[in-house]
């Protein structure tokens, strides 16, 4: 993901005359790329979500995002070679650990575009494929997974690895002990714009928040679709009102597997700690859950044994960073906790935020990386590489 800061030979450019090609086999050849526009607040810019658009429509300004698949990056091209129509502008080399360079070219004005989509999407029925996995989420409530399938998984073929994505808000009214909990049923999500791309699907979801028949807030969810992985990106405004009478809030993002006896997890703040789903809380569970996650080292990694894992992230904006964050663990094969499908908690793991940021608002997201089983490596690099954080991306200019 580049934006215009990091390719500065094509700010303030129509979006519409920028393409991404490669160097293979002799000769450029496009590949598939996304540009999307973004608001005020680092979301997808939608007319529906009533935010404002940074910088001009059509225009790659501001923090609009370019996107495209690390392994649809080529070779570095010799150094005459330039494609048969429009301009090149940048070269943009991807360097990742243990790997050889590799390169992207930004050319203006060439019609060439690749045909390869890598995310079917119908939001009339909540389906989703990729050449990675399938999901199916409640049309009618996009927070309400139904089914997850992933290429390759051993488990149960007909059963959903994951049994649903949970949110959840709560908060004592006027007095910390007297809690009320809004659910994804309760927060009762309405589409506020949908965009689908080659790399991303992206979905915007506005809710009302309703504490004792009170609206106090409202709040914007982004549900994001890539190839082998999902994102919920929150935002939302907390009104003077809200914040001095909903005492200890807490807002809690969570996925609940779905009987994945054996699965083991790891977190960024447990070193050698490892939990190891059988049906109930141990001690070395215990201990896990004492060991605080922070903002900016959130990662939790979860492998089913059934070449079916995960890494999930909490990210937040530099200026709201140091929120209290809390592990969720459950593991407990008789526990009810609505909204799910299938009984138990086996397990459910994500995040809870404590207390009020400093400033006005909320916004955060949580990040789903699939992949097929724990690595035989060190955790966090491997954690810094799926997410892409280890990956080294130079731009320069290219002159013909």
């Amino acid at each position: 993901m580049l934006t215009p800061i990091d390719l500065p030979d094509a700010a303030d450019m129509a979006i519409g005359q920028l393409s991404l090609m490669r160097w293979r086999d002799d000769t450029f050849e496009p590949v598939p790329f996304q540009v999307d526009e973004i608001d005020e607040h680092g979301m997808v810019w939608f007319d529906g979500s009533g935010f404002k658009r940074q910088g001009e429509a059509g225009i790659f300004d501001g923090a609009d995002q370019l996107l495209m698949m690390y392994e649809d990056a080529g070779a570095e091209r010799p150094a005459q070679a330039v494609p048969a129509s429009g301009q090149l502008l940048a070269e943009i080399k991807v360097a990742a650990p243990n790997n050889s360079d590799t390169f992207f070219y930004l050319v203006k004005n060439n019609a060439q575009r690749s045909a390869t989509r890598y995310i079917e999407h119908d939001p009339a029925t909540g389906v989703t494929r990729t050449p990675y996995y399938f999901l199916t989420t409640d049309p009618a409530n996009e927070l309400n997974w139904e089914h997850l399938g992933y290429e390759g998984y051993t488990g149960p073929a007909d059963a959903s690895i994951i049994d649903t994505l949970k949110m959840r808000m709560s908060g004592g009214i006027f007095f910390r002990f007297a809690r009320m909990t809004l659910d994804n049923d309760n927060l009762k999500p309405r589409r506020r714009g949908f965009r689908i791309g080659p790399i991303r699907s992206v979905m915007h979801l506005e809710t009302s928040v309703v504490f004792a028949g009170l609206p106090v807030m409202k709040m914007h969810v982004q549900a994001i679709r890539y190839p082998n992985h999902f994102e919920a990106h929150t935002y939302s405004r907390i009104p003077a009102l809200y914040r001095r009478s909903v005492k200890a809030p807490q807002v809690v993002v969570s996925v609940d597997g779905n009987n994945l006896l054996g699965a083991k997890v790891r977190t960024a703040a447990g070193g050698e700690l490892m939990a190891q789903v059988d049906g109930r809380i141990d001690v070395q569970e215990l201990r896990l859950l004492e060991r605080a996650l922070s903002t900016d080292d959130s990662w939790i990694i979860f492998d089913s044994g059934n070449q079916f894992a995960l890494l999930t992230e909490l990210l937040v904006p530099k200026g709201l960073e140091g929120i209290p964050l809390q592990l969720v663990y459950q593991d407990d094969k008789e526990l009810n906790n609505q909204p799910e499908n299938y009984p138990g908690q086996l397990p459910n793991l994500g995040y809870a935020l404590n207390g009020w940021p400093e400033a006005n608002e909320l916004n955060f997201s949580v990040r789903l990386l699939f992949f097929s089983q724990l690595p035989e490596q060190d955790l966090a690099a491997f954690a810094a590489l799926r997410s892409g954080r280890a990956l080294q991306i130079t731009s320069r200019p290219v002159s013909q």
